[in-house]
Order: structure tokens, then C-alpha cells, then sequence
């Protein structure tokens, strides 16, 4: 069959372009513009508390370089993220599990307790996205509500564990209300939990707080585990990166349930996650952004006369009792993405944290 004028043009189009555009710019032009891909495209998402800024453009050029190895099994790159982040945390390259994303590691850890079935104890509202797994392979579980000041009741939860409990959850900061415990709570807590009982501690938002991880007393604990993201601070939403911190023993049980550690993550994304460690001004950016648009966003609630729960976060939790008019109902007329109700005693809600000037558009939308 013989090519007609149209498709010989097109074809020496792309022979040129070769010749004048990098792998990426010709990948640029030949796929959809991520506003075609994305429905929302227009809109401001203030609804999964996502990176406003994006990717370090450190960890963009990493990930870009990184891409002449895409075709390899190379995997000195997931063993020089290991070897910072067990720097960072002070800890052993054996203390760290790295996978896809914190969301995989929860998974993983619900499949490990299920495998004699058993209890699991956790509070409710929280990122209890593990749950239904667990639930599916036999495990039973107790929730505890959380306290009236939003807080995560530790007693309720000791008073919960049973002979066959296996796991204990705890976020914190917690979401969606961004309470944080303290250390002292939760290590006096830690200690009264049976050695035979994993307490999982979500960090996805600590380094949103100037609280110490509790990833140092991993060694002291072997029944602990701790997981971090890099979803959040670091932007990695979409690329999947994140890890766990626990002693060694209990992290070759977990990669025994795993056909290949770390094997799900792209090179691409360990690249970016290695560069995205060391780029201090964007991780100060993310950070001094976060704290601005948050006191804007709290005082206007406040302002207003909106209940709210003090954030330890890049979101925040507040109350629609006292809120006058349709909520979600403005927030669909000007595109903003803002969640749901969590609760439905008090209307509880929550909102992520965008850029300052994306704040005070949603700030203005819903008391304008």
C-alpha cells in the first residue's frame, strides 16, 4: 500500500523534529496536553492535599536524565535512596524498606498481620485506607471515635486490644483533622502495647511539623514500624515514592510477601526521589508557602465564625455547623476541589492547602 502525501509529510515532520527537539520535547508534542487528559484541568485542587508547587525542578532534571536507563534493571538507585534516607533518619540501610508510594507499604503491612488473621484497633476519622484488605483476609477490627477535641483517644485504644490483636494504627499528624500527638503520648503509649502487637505509625505528614519522627525508637521497639511519603512535601503524588522505618528482623518478614522489594518503583521516580532529598530551597518554599496560606485560610474561618481544629498539616479540618449557605455547591461554581464531609455530627470537612493566592480565591469564594 502506498503512503499518501499527508502521512509522508507527517512522517518527514517527525524525521526533522529529531533532528531539532530533545526525546522529551518530541514526546511533548506527540502526546495530549494534560488538560485534555485531565477533566479538571481548570480546576484548583484543594481536595487529596497535594504538593501546590509541584516537583522539585532538582528532581525534574534527575528524573529526565535518568531516563537512558529506563530500559535496565538498574538498581544502584534504589540502594543510594536507602543509603540517604537511613542518613536523614539516622538509621541503617536495614531499617529501610523502600516502595510505590506510602499507600502500597500500608497494604503490604495489612496483608503481613492478616496471615493468621486476628484484631486490628484504629481510630475513625483517619487514613484507614488499608482496612477493607485486612478485613477481606479475615481480620476483625475495633474503632475507636475520636475524642471531642478531634484528638485520636490512645486510651480508648489500649482498652481495645484483645488476646489476638495484631495491629494498631496510628497517623499522625492524623488526617484528616492534622492533630499531632506528641512524643511523649504516643511513646507512653508504644510502651503498653504487647510486643507481639505491630503498631504502625503513618508519618505521611510529619515533616510538615518541627516534631521529631518516632523513627528512632525502631531499634528499641521491633514492633514498630513507621512510613513516610514523598506524595506531600516533596510532590510525588503521581510518581509513587515513599518508605517504611522499622528494625530489621520485621522488615525481612514484610519483603518475604514481596515477589521483589522495591521492584514496582521506576527509575525515574527513585532518581527524582534521591535529587528531591537535598533540594533545600523548594522543600523551604513548600514549607513557608504552607504556613502563610494556612493562617490566612484558619483567620478568615475564624473570622467567620467556622470551628476549626488547630493544623499540623497542609490541610485543615474544620466545622460547617455555623456556615451560612451551600458549601460544596460555590466550590463546584468556581471549579475548586474541596472535599467531603467526614462527619456527619458537626459537618466536618477538610481542605488542602494550596498556593497563598489559590487560598484566598477559595477564602473569598466561600465568604465573598
Amino acid at each position: 500500500m502506498g503512503i499518501n502525501r499527508r502521512d509522508w509529510l507527517k512522517t518527514a515532520f517527525l524525521g526533522g523534529a529529531a533532528l531539532a527537539f530533545s526525546p522529551l520535547e518530541i514526546l511533548a508534542k506527540q502526546t495530549p496536553n494534560y488538560k485534555e487528559l485531565n477533566n479538571d484541568g481548570e480546576a484548583i485542587r484543594l481536595c487529596f492535599n497535594e504538593n501546590p508547587f509541584g516537583v522539585s525542578p532538582k528532581a525534574i532534571e534527575a528524573m529526565q536524565k535518568s531516563m537512558v536507563d529506563a530500559s535496565k534493571y538498574d538498581f544502584k538507585y534504589a540502594d543510594v535512596l536507602k543509603s540517604k534516607l537511613a542518613e536523614k533518619n539516622q538509621l541503617s540501610k536495614e531499617n529501610i524498606l523502600v516502595s510505590a508510594g506510602s499507600s502500597f507499604l500500608l497494604e503490604l503491612i495489612a496483608k503481613y498481620v492478616s496471615i493468621n488473621k486476628g484484631h486490628m484497633v484504629f481510630p475513625e476519622p483517619s487514613f484507614t485506607i488499608f482496612a477493607p484488605i485486612a478485613e477481606f483476609l479475615g481480620m476483625s477490627k475495633t474503632i475507636i471515635p475520636l475524642q471531642d477535641n478531634k484528638k485520636i483517644d490512645l486510651e480508648g485504644m489500649l482498652k481495645a486490644i484483645k488476646s489476638d490483636t495484631k495491629l494498631v494504627y496510628i497517623c499522625n499528624p492524623n488526617n484528616p483533622t492534622g492533630d499531632l500527638l506528641s512524643r511523649t503520648e504516643v511513646e507512653s503509649f508504644i510502651s503498653k502495647i504487647p510486643e507481639n502487637v505491630v503498631v504502625l505509625i503513618d508519618e505521611a505528614y510529619i515533616e510538615f511539623t518541627n516534631q521529631p519522627s518516632f523513627s528512632n525508637l525502631v531499634n528499641q521497639y521491633k514492633n514498630i514500624i513507621v512510613t513516610r511519603t514523598f506524595s506531600k512535601l516533596y510532590g510525588f503524588a503521581g510518581a509513587r515514592l515513599g518508605y517504611a522505618m522499622a528494625h530489621p528482623d520485621l522488615l525481612k518478614n514484610l519483603e518475604k510477601l514481596q515477589s521483589w522489594s522495591g521492584g514496582e518503583i521506576s527509575i525515574l521516580t527513585l532518581a527524582g526521589g534521591i535529587a528531591a532529598l537535598d533540594d533545600v530551597d523548594f522543600i523551604n518554599k513548600v514549607k513557608n508557602n504552607n504556613k502563610l496560606a494556612k493562617e490566612h485560610t484558619i483567620s478568615e474561618f475564624e473570622k467567620n465564625g467556622i470551628k476549626v481544629i488547630p493544623s499540623n498539616s497542609n490541610f485543615i479540618y474544620f466545622s460547617l455547623d455555623n456556615y451560612k449557605g451551600d458549601y460544596f455547591k460555590k466550590l463546584k461554581e468556581t471549579k475548586i476541589l474541596g472535599g467531603k464531609t467526614y462527619e456527619e455530627k458537626g459537618k466536618w470537612t477538610r481542605i488542602s492547602i494550596g498556593t497563598l493566592e489559590q487560598m484566598q480565591k477559595y477564602t473569598n469564594t466561600i465568604f465573598g
